[in-house]
Parts: structure tokens; C-alpha cells; sequence
């Protein structure tokens, strides 16, 4: 009996349009969008960081380049 499955929910990431499992990836704070772990973290350094309490802001709106809120 496994104990640690890989998650069967997916969803698609709203800048690279691949699926990926939910809790690898999430939503920013700032631009609302949902995205995939490479996209919302960008590095290993920056999920450490959201892990232990830093605001989960996405490459784009980290770097400035806050794009517009998707109409949903």
C-alpha cells in the first residue's frame, strides 16, 4: 500500500497551457492567475521561501511585468 500517491486532480497552467497536478503549481496573490510550479516559483529557493511565509507572487509579477487579470 503506497502512502504518497501522485495527485489524480490536474489542472492547466494559464501561461503554458500544460496540465500539471494541483499541488505542485498554484495561484498568485497579485495577478490571480493558476499556474505550474515553474511559472508561480521560478526556483526551488523561491518555494523555500513561500514555505515559510513569503507572499506567493508569480515570475511575471516579481519581475514587474504584472499582466492583466484573466476575465473568468
Amino acid at each position: 500500500m503506497p502512502f504518497f500517491r501522485p495527485s489524480i486532480f490536474r489542472t492547466e497552467c494559464d501561461v503554458c497551457h500544460v496540465p500539471f497536478p494541483v499541488n505542485t503549481g498554484g495561484v498568485c496573490e497579485r495577478c490571480r492567475r493558476i499556474l505550474c510550479g515553474k511559472h508561480l516559483h521560478g526556483s526551488l529557493v523561491r518555494r523555500l521561501a513561500i514555505a515559510v511565509g513569503a507572499p506567493m507572487l508569480c515570475v511575471a509579477c516579481r519581475a514587474g511585468d504584472t499582466p492583466d487579470t484573466p476575465a473568468r
